[in-house]
Order: structure tokens, then sequence, then C-alpha cells
């Protein structure tokens, strides 16, 4: 059995070889909408150019598992990889990331255009809006929140501004509807599920992770503790057992039309639109994160592409790259479900005219006020820890105060910052 086993590992290993060597650049991306836009971009270019572009698909945590190894192996398996960009520090300063600037010179270019969102290039460069650019974005990403108008109208709040309007409407929401209808939902699992949806509330209060120049870690603060107290608040008023909801649960129930807000990604505006999935087509509204005692900001979650350190051919990579970027290809991209990163593509007429790009002025919005995750090498390490604590806390097994209190220990502990 043991001989059958490393016999049928070989022959899987002998294939993927096989399949590297025969493409001109391979790409790893992550499954779902995002990697499924960069694989038809792909497909085209290889029709167009020539180039055979092979594009390996992998679940969210995986992508960085391969392309770090990939990276620290200096395997050169791969020759792109489209990363969320909380993950460019570990990357660039691991020495796993090729520093573009080269190329856009051999390319007579000082760098990307200033069609770019300003916060879009920003994530692109390490150390943050600083350093060189070691990648290109490739979709739109930033947080809006999600409601429908007309119930949050029912309950005395036509437009939420702030969270005290959000939770206004909830409460009212949550208590009409006995159990078989909530005001919110959100993502409580542990891990990055319950940061991403609890960071934007963090922010509005005034709250971050670090100090200005990173040298004291500050979860555990006034504005923290805020920040938690409305958070549990938006806990009470949505369904029971969303300390182990993550992105499918918190759609099915927006979808369903039993819950009347959250806190969503872009990639879901297709399914809200979509009748053969959703209850609640052309009623979901779209706006800016809420204030608490600061002005809202969203969490940016870019998918950008870099350049392998190790790849086997970085100018193929990075003509690959610069095409994909395009005007023309990022409005066939969003087309296609991606959000764009362009400002020429957020305003293009024939795209904003349509219903199902209606939230596209919000999202740009978004984009432009949006917050990075702390860009520390560490991320992947911290946002586990505190998603632990912060999961803890929905769940009650823990107290609020006791998840600040050892999310602070946590974080101290991983980055060496006291």
């Amino acid at each position: 059995m043991v001989r059958k086993f490393l016999f049928s590992a070989v022959l899987a290993l002998s294939s993927l070889i096989a399949t590297h060597a025969l493409a001109d650049i391979t790409v790893l991306v992550p499954s779902g909408s995002e990697g499924d836009g960069l694989r038809a971009a792909a497909a085209d270019y290889a029709k167009l150019k020539g180039t055979k572009v092979e594009i390996v698909q992998a679940p969210y945590s995986n992508v960085f598992e391969q392309g770090a190894n990939a990276g620290q192996t200096k395997s050169g398996a791969f020759d792109i990889v489209l990363m969320d960009d909380p993950w460019i520090p570990f990357f660039a300063e691991n020495g796993h990331l090729e520093d573009l600037t080269p190329y856009f010179k051999k390319a007579g270019l000082e760098g990307p255009d200033n069609d770019f969102l300003s916060k879009s290039l920003a994530v692109c460069r390490n150390p943050y809006n600083k350093g060189p650019y070691v990648c290109l974005p490739y979709v739109g990403n930033a947080q809006m929140f999600f409601y429908d108008a007309a119930k949050f109208k029912e309950a005395g709040v036509a437009t939420p501004k702030t969270w005290n309007d959000v939770l206004k409407a909830a409460k009212a929401l949550s208590e009409k509807g006995s159990g078989r209808y909530f005001g919110y939902v959100f993502r409580g699992g542990q891990g990055n599920p319950v940061v991403a949806d609890f960071m934007p509330i963090f922010w509005s209060y005034g709250a971050d992770m670090f100090n200005g120049d990173r040298t004291k870690v500050t979860i555990d603060t006034p504005e923290g503790a805020a920040a938690m107290k409305t958070f549990m608040a938006l806990r009470d008023v949505s369904p029971k057992g969303v300390e182990s909801y993550n992105a499918n649960e918190v759609g099915q129930a927006l979808a369903a039309g039993t819950a009347a807000s959250s806190i969503n990604w872009p990639n879901w505006v297709a399914t809200f639109e979509d009748p053969s999935q959703s209850k609640m087509v052309g009623k979901i509204s779209y706006s800016p994160i809420p204030a608490g005692t600061k002005a809202g900001s969203s969490e940016i979650g870019h998918w950008t592409m870099g350049i392998m350190a190790a790849a086997k051919n970085k100018q193929e990579a990075f003509d690959f790259m610069l095409w994909a970027t395009s005007p023309e290809q990022m409005k066939i991209s969003a087309e296609r479900g991606n959000p764009p990163v362009r400002k020429s593509i957020f305003t293009d007429a024939s795209l904003t005219k349509q219903e199902k790009f209606r939230h596209y002025p919000v999202l740009m919005q978004a984009i432009e006020a949006s917050t990075p995750r702390p860009r520390h090498p560490k991320w992947p390490e911290i946002e586990n820890a505190f998603g632990i604590e912060l999961s803890k806390a929905v769940a009650g097994t823990e107290t609020p105060e006791e998840a600040l209190k050892k999310s602070q220990a946590a974080v101290e502990e991983i980055t060496g910052i006291k």
C-alpha cells in the first residue's frame, strides 16, 4: 500500500512538473471569482500572444502556503502569485518578490499610470505607499455596508450614517422578527472572517492595532473597548451561532432576506442581483462604512499580482501583468465580475448604467476611504490569534474585556513589540 502511494505521488509530481514545463508562465490564484477572472484573461492572452499561461487555483489559505513555500525553497514553481494585499509585507520582506522598477523602466514607464486609484497603488508598494512597486493591483475589493433600504426605513432609519443608526434599525427589526428575521449578520468565525468584519468597526472608533510608528500594540485601549461594545451589540441582533459564520452564511442570509444588513465585499453583489440566487434583487442598498466616533473606513482587500523572485520567466510575467491590468482588460474583467482598480472603469457609462454595476460609485468611494490591514510580515499569524479571541467573545466563552486583553498579549508575543 505504501509503495503504491509513493508511486502515485511520484506520478502526480512528474505530471505537475511536465505541465509547468509546457507553460511559458505559471500563475497561482485563489479559488473563486478572483481566480476565475484571471484564468479567463490568461486564456485570452494565450490566443492573442501565443504565450502559454497555466493557472493553478487553490483555496484562500493554501494560496499563501503554496506561495510562501515556493518563495522559501526558491522552487520557481510559480512566476506570478495573485495575493491578498496584507500578505505583501511577508512576501516582500522575505525576498520572495521582484522589485518591478527595472521592468517599468525597460517598458519606458516610470510606474503604473495615474488612472489607477491611489489606494489601489499604495498597497502594491512595500513599505506601504513609499517603497518600490512589488505588485500590480488586479481586483478592487473594499468593504461596503449592505442594507435593506425598505426595512431600514420602516425601522425609522432612511440612510444609516453611524453605527448608532445601524443599531437602532437592527434592534427594531430583530425584535419584530422574533427569531425568524434579524437586523444584522456578520462573519464571526475564527481567524480572517471575524477580524475582517471587526476591523472597520475598530477603526471607526479611533482604534488601531499599533501606534503610529509601530512601537506599541494598542488593541486593549478605551477606543478598542468602545468598538467591542458596538460589536457585541451587533452580535445581539444577529442570528444565533454567528460565531461560526463565514462568507457563505452571511451572503445566504442577505440573499434570502432573513437579515437586513451587514458589512460585505463587492463580489457578493452579483449574487444579490441574480434572481436565481437571491430574493433581494434590486432591494439591497450600498453605502460607505458607518461612522463611530470617527469617520467610517473600509478594510481594503485587493488582490494583487506579484512576480516571484525565483520565477523562471520574469519578463514574460511582467508583460502579462501589464496587459492584464490595462484599461481594456480591466473593463473585460469587470464585466466578468471582478471589481476594477481604475477610475476610468468605475466611471464608464456603459457599465454604470447597468443595474449590476450600480454600486460602483460607492465602491470607488469605499476604496479611496479604505484602510489597509496592519502592514506586518507576520500578519497571517497576527490575524489568526486576534480572530481566535474575537470569536470567543462573540460566542460568549470569554468576556469582551478578556478578548481584548488576550489579543493584546498575543500580538505582543508574535511581534516582539511591548
